[in-house]
């Protein structure tokens, strides 16, 4: 049986689903991210219509979903201003991942800075590694402090 696993882009951050769901396929995956969504956007609905979930099958993405997608708050609308919301909302959603991303980078070299000088840095932040390997995971040091050798090198 497949696994799935989710990964939800709030407006801050990016929070990773660590352990999956075990179903049966794509479409019930589907339903049952479209159940998340409806409970996370519950009563939140304007301040969550940018916020985006991926769902993933054996690590590999199959599909994702804009809140305001789902936002059932968005029916009194007529079809054109409907898709004149979703794209905004994808528009924000494009511009805050991008800008996830640069602060990510951003923490990422501060740290491998502070490494590569036997300093101390921040070895993760909100359950995610701050240093990435060559694949783009991010992945962290058997040891995050590194002490200086003898003439000053680690």
């Amino acid at each position: 049986m497949p696994r799935y696993s989710f990964k939800l882009n709030d407006d801050d951050h990016a929070v990773e689903d660590d352990s999956g769901v075990s179903l049966l396929n794509a479409v019930i995956a589907y339903r049952y991210a479209c159940k998340i969504v409806r409970e996370l956007m519950n009563h939140r609905e304007q301040a969550t219509r940018d916020w985006q979930l991926h769902v993933y099958e054996n690590d590999e993405k199959v599909f994702e979903i804009l809140f305001a997608d789902l936002d059932e708050t968005l029916a009194c609308l007529t079809s054109e201003q409907h898709e004149l919301v979703k794209k905004v909302c994808w528009q924000r959603r494009s511009l805050k991942n991008v800008l996830q991303e640069a602060k990510v980078t951003c923490r990422e070299t501060e740290a491998l800075v502070a490494r590569s000088r036997g300093k101390l840095y921040l070895a993760a932040e909100f359950g995610q590694r701050t240093i990435r390997d060559d694949t783009g995971a991010r992945f962290q040091s058997s040891s995050p402090i590194k002490r200086p050798r003898a003439g000053g090198r680690t």
